[in-house]
């Protein structure tokens, strides 16, 4: 563990966690130096934060899906639930933090997107910032949110688009997001979104099992070898 201005210069490959870190990575990126984000799993993480996804020169993993065994899959006790219909848009912006670390102001964002919105359809769209991590795990969970009558799901780059796509609901990904293999970055499309089958989820989920660790795969060396294990994992 060390001070980044302590290795700035150095071309050895760096461990980030967390988005304050972005500024870092970016240095990272401009001089074709490898690093590797951690930060909270897909999925998993009910009670407890027991995945953490890590991804090699990128917040989130953007590759094309990658056919996977389902056994770390089942490990989470991940399942998935039949699409169906609603009337409501549920707007889900990411926290003013993350949104700057892509130089982006939140309000100006959320103004622009709920615009671009009522351009294309006349449903109420539900806004529902982010909570506390207590809340979020209790009493106000993204699946109560997504049970009630909702007819998509709108993001950035927020983890929300996974869950809306486990719990059956299409998603709108807006940024870079794991879930934009299985989702629609068109507004314009907001009445007729994308719908993917569920062989085609769950073989993403399968996919995203392996792009995120416990502890006990950090220490093993699991983590490392899945990372590395091919070179069309660098983004």
């Amino acid at each position: 563990i060390t001070n980044y201005d302590k290795i700035k210069n150095s071309k050895t490959p760096a461990v980030f966690r967390g988005i304050t870190k972005a500024k870092h990575m970016k240095v990272c990126q401009e001089n074709n130096r490898d690093f590797y984000y951690i930060d909270t799993g897909y999925f998993g993480n009910i009670r407890k934060k027991l995945y953490h996804r890590i991804t090699k020169n990128a917040m989130q993993n953007l590759s094309p899906i990658i056919e996977r065994p389902h056994d770390r899959l089942s490990l989470t006790g991940w399942h998935s639930t039949k699409f169906r219909g609603g009337r409501d848009i549920l707007l889900c912006p990411p926290s003013a933090k993350a949104m700057g670390a892509f130089d982006l102001d939140l309000d100006v964002w959320l103004e622009e997107t709920i615009s671009t919105i009522k351009q294309h359809t006349d449903r109420p769209i539900v806004i529902r910032k982010k909570v506390g991590r207590r809340e979020r795990t209790t009493v106000d969970t993204i699946e109560m949110a997504l049970s009630q009558n909702v007819h998509c799901l709108v993001t950035f780059n927020s983890i929300a688009a996974t869950e809306a796509i486990t719990f059956g609901k299409p998603a709108f990904t807006l940024g870079p997001n794991a879930a934009q293999a299985v989702s629609c970055n068109d507004l314009s499309k907001i009445e007729t979104p994308y719908i993917p089958t569920l062989d085609e989820v769950t073989a993403w989920a399968a996919h995203l099992a392996y792009c995120q660790f416990t502890e006990a795969d950090m220490r093993n060396g699991t983590a490392w070898k899945i990372l590395n294990e091919s070179k069309d994992n660098d983004d």
